[in-house]
């Protein structure tokens, strides 16, 4: 696992699912970015960025409810330049939800742990007033921050000379909350009744 220490909890079984052959199926979308920054080191010496989206069915050892699934989409952002900022991060970001929600929100982080990046933050929007949002109610929205050189590295890209930002949340959660979705699991269960709400 990239960035995680021999030895450290985050390698421990409980997070993760294996199968009777020995594969593990992802746990998130993360481990996508190693290749998404190979795939981009080229052009970004040439002069260029690395701007990639990256999407998925993760599975997580999850005590299941209405707000958390083991089986879900997850969606994972990463851009590199020699000037990235966390403040582009946080615009870019923020651009994002006010345009998916459709009006103007106000947002705040708190410190996250992310073995990928440095600092980590947990992303929140003031919950959208188009969801019963009231003044003071806010809503984590997915984890991000800058890359961890280390990340940066490992895939060939000089972290002295070449800064990002990554961020990941899941797809369900965004549906879930936009359209007053009242339970997570349903998204998994094949109730033709939930289903054809969308039709």
């Amino acid at each position: 696992m990239r960035n995680f220490p021999e030895g450290h909890p985050a390698r421990d079984g409980y997070d993760t699912f294996r199968t009777e052959e020995g594969f593990i199926p992802p746990a998130h979308t993360s481990t996508m970015q190693n290749r998404v920054l190979k795939a981009g080191r080229e052009t970004l010496e040439a002069g260029g960025q690395i701007a990639s989206i990256s999407y998925g069915r993760v599975f997580r050892n999850e005590d299941v409810d209405a707000t958390h699934e083991h089986t879900f989409y997850q969606c994972e952002g990463v851009f590199v330049s020699r000037e990235a900022t966390l403040g582009q991060m946080l615009g870019t970001l923020r651009a994002f939800f006010e345009e998916y929600y459709g009006q103007k929100l106000r947002i705040k982080t708190q410190p996250g742990y992310f073995p990928f990046v440095e600092p980590g933050l947990e992303f929140q929007i003031e919950k959208p007033a188009a969801l019963g949002g009231k003044d003071g109610d806010w809503l984590e929205m997915l984890g991000c921050g800058m890359i961890h050189p280390n990340v940066l590295e490992a895939a060939g890209i000089d972290s002295t000379a070449y800064r990002g930002f990554a961020w990941g949340g899941g797809i369900e959660r965004l549906i879930m909350l936009k359209y007053g979705i009242e339970d997570l699991r349903h998204f998994e269960s094949g109730k033709l009744a939930f289903l054809r709400k969308f039709a």
